[in-house]
């Protein structure tokens, strides 16, 4: 298989068209017919994780955030790009086009669902991923459903800790923070979603990098937020980018990045 095989395999699961405007998904580095043996999967593209490519002798990286964000005036070696190209690796990243859900499809698999699925492992609550924020083109960001039994912020925190594997997590009480029925949820960094949280009826909203202004909203709001990480809502993209390619090109060799891990550490 080459490189535009495995681009179309994702193009076919998670359009590449329905990214957002501001992002940039897709073949970012690499020649489109290249032969491809062997796949490294990580959430970012850093330097560390390219050195162990190079050891695994991968062809192509493929990852959630994309390893070019802004325009690149200079390629120097302090850039992950340099290194691709060094060693003849290529990139294919996928990250808002697989966030958001197709509202046409029966069985939506976007990032938000896939995260909804791990919450219900932990977390007793309805089986329909409901859609939270309207986007245009009829597409969908974030999920929520309501919780089979009511519960409060506190005892909801240790639940999201054990679903997302958090050694620590922040969080705010709001004022209903003790009869918490409908929660919503967005992968990533998604603390600007207060207000459609609330417009659906949540009671909290799950998410992940919350701004010290985001908290502050919440607090007037008197809403109950929380952030479990941007890596733990969005490390699971490595299972679903796995079940995708385990399926549809069998006989590639697919790895896990060892060296794609959570890139600082908690005191205790």
């Amino acid at each position: 298989m080459t490189i535009q095989d495995i681009y179309q395999i994702l193009d076919d699961y998670a359009p590449f068209s329905q990214q957002e405007s501001y992002d940039n998904s897709g073949l970012l580095v690499g020649d489109p017919e290249q032969e491809v043996r062997t796949i490294l999967l990580t959430l970012d593209i850093t330097i560390p994780v390219i050195e162990e490519a190079v050891q695994k002798h991968a062809d192509l990286i493929l990852s959630h955030h994309p390893v070019i964000w802004n325009p690149l005036r200079s390629v120097s070696p302090a850039h992950p790009v340099w290194h691709l190209i060094r060693h003849g690796i290529s990139a294919i990243c996928s990250h808002t086009c697989f966030d958001i859900a197709r509202c046409d499809e029966k069985e939506p698999h976007s990032l938000n669902d896939a995260l909804g699925s791990r919450l219900r492992k932990t977390i007793p609550m309805q089986e329909q991923n409901d859609p939270f924020v309207q986007l245009s083109g009829n597409r969908v960001l974030g999920k929520a459903a309501d919780l089979l039994h009511p519960t409060d912020a506190d005892d909801l925190a240790l639940q999201l800790r054990d679903a997302l594997g958090c050694n620590s997590l922040r969080y705010h009480r709001g004022s209903r923070a003790d009869a918490i029925r409908r929660i919503a949820w967005c992968t990533g960094s998604g603390g600007d979603l207060i207000d459609d949280a609330i417009r659906i009826g949540a009671d909290a909203l799950i998410t992940g990098d919350c701004k010290h202004s985001v908290w502050a909203e919440a607090q007037n709001r008197r809403f109950t937020l929380f952030d479990c990480g941007h890596f733990e809502t969005e490390v699971i993209i490595i299972d679903e980018f796995r079940s995708i390619l385990a399926q549809s090109a069998p006989d590639i060799t697919v790895l896990d990045s060892e060296a794609g891990k959570k890139p600082f550490f908690l005191t205790i």
